[in-house]
Order: C-alpha cells, then structure tokens, then sequence
C-alpha cells in the first residue's frame, strides 16, 4: 500500500506539505467582495426600478391635478417623499406629497407660487389625506379684482395693503388689514390717510367707513375641511397659509 508521502510524491508535492493560510485568506476576501458587488448590483436595479415607478406616479398625478384645476398655467411640479417608493404603494399610503405651481386660477381668483405638501395620501378610493398644508400669494390687482373695488388701485406701501383714489384731485389712502376667516379672506379698513395726515379709522364716524368693513372673498377649491390659518402681507402681496386634517379629496 502506497504511504501518505509516496501519493504526495506521485503527485508533485513534497511530502508534508499544506496549502498556504494566506491563499486562503484571499480566497475568502474574494469571494465576500463577488457576494458585495452582487449585493450592490441588485440594490441599483431596485433603485432604478423604484425610480422609474416614482417618476411614472408623479406625472400622472401632475396631470390629473392639471385636469381638475383648468387655472393651472401648466402642470405642477409633483416630488413623491420617502423611500422606497414600492413599499409605500403596496401599504396603499405615501408618505408625503409635494406639489409647486408658479400659478393657477381657481374660480376667478389667481395664486401664484403655490405649494401644497401633503401627508399620508391614500393611493386607493376613497382618496384621503391625513395632513395637507397650503402656501401660495394673491397678487394686490387680483385682491381687488375679487373684492370688486372698482375706481380704487390696490397696492402694498411698507408692508400694508392699501387702496388708493382720488378726491377733488387729492389721493385719499385707505388702510387695510386681512384676516383669516374659515375659508374667507375678511378685509377690514384700519385708517384713511388724506393730504399727509393719517386718522385711524376708529377716529371716524361708522357711516364713512361702513362701505370698505368687513370686505370678503373666499378661496375656493380647497378639499373640506381645509381652512386657511394665516395671512401676512409683503412686498410680493397677499400670502396665504392653510391646512387641515382627515381631508377627503374625492369630495373636494
């Protein structure tokens, strides 16, 4: 019978010999590193793939909200949050939903830079929201265009909006202050200003400033449920602020 070092020899190798520990050790690294380039090749196709589902989501959302509000000067800007975007649609909600529009006419009434973020949006009918907010600028002409004051140039003037006209050829300057209301932009005279001199209007007799009190328009199209919460006036004109919760879009 042919001994352990006789085989050995038979074959090449010196008797006694065994394999090198470091050739193991790259043997091993080798194969963890195939295992990580697989890893990494699969988690790149997912995320293409995830992407391309997103991408397709968001302009078919663009597009129906282009649909519904015929104001839209072009489709928004729809950015879908949170990855990945496969696991949010087979639980049937999103994260959250953001949505920019340069502008867009609702009823008559024209906003600019409007932003609607909106969060736990169901992807199943009956279509709701667990948290929406809405930020956009109503322009001073478009203020006044909605309130109906005609002869009176709308404008801002450090910060406060102001109706202007003219009386026996000298400007009279009308002070106003917004508040929020529900849904309802409420308008409300704080003081007149007439060749340089400024009365509040708390000075005047109610009969003069009974006309420009309590002024109002709505801002139509938002789901019920949805309010508005703040209203600030700059250089840019009227901003507006609104949310709401439990909103149900298919009622909207």
């Amino acid at each position: 019978m042919a001994t352990g070092a006789a085989c050995a020899a038979r074959h090449g190798a010196r008797p006694g010999a065994t394999r090198n520990p470091a050739s193991r050790t790259v043997e091993r690294v080798r194969k963890v590193l195939a295992v990580v380039v697989v890893l990494v090749v699969l988690v790149g196709v997912a995320a293409v793939a995830d992407a391309v589902l997103r991408d397709r989501a968001e302009e078919r959302i663009a597009g129906e909200v282009a649909d519904a509000i015929p104001g839209v000067s072009a489709p928004p800007d729809v950015t879908i949050e949170g990855y990945p975007f496969v696991t949010q649609l087979a639980a049937g909600s999103l994260d959250a939903v953001r949505l920019t529009a340069r502008e867009a006419v609702v009823d008559g009434l024209r906003l600019e830079d409007v932003v609607v973020r909106a969060h736990g949006v169901s992807t199943t009918a009956p279509h709701t929201v667990e948290r929406a907010e809405m930020r956009a600028v109503v322009r001073p002409e478009d203020v006044a265009a909605v309130l109906g004051l005609d002869g009176l140039a709308l404008g801002i003037d450090d910060g406060e909006l102001q109706a202007t006209a003219d009386v026996l050829g000298v400007p009279l300057d009308v002070g106003l202050a917004v508040r929020p209301e529900g849904r309802d932009v409420v308008v409300d005279v704080v003081a007149f200003e007439l060749g340089g001199f400024r009365v509040d209007s708390d000075a005047l007799p109610a009969e003069l400033t009974a006309q420009l009190t309590g002024l109002r328009f709505t801002v139509t199209g938002l789901p019920e449920g949805m309010t508005l919460t703040a209203l600030t006036v700059d250089d840019d004109g009227l901003r507006l602020a609104a949310e709401g919760r439990a909103l149900a879009l298919d009622a909207a």
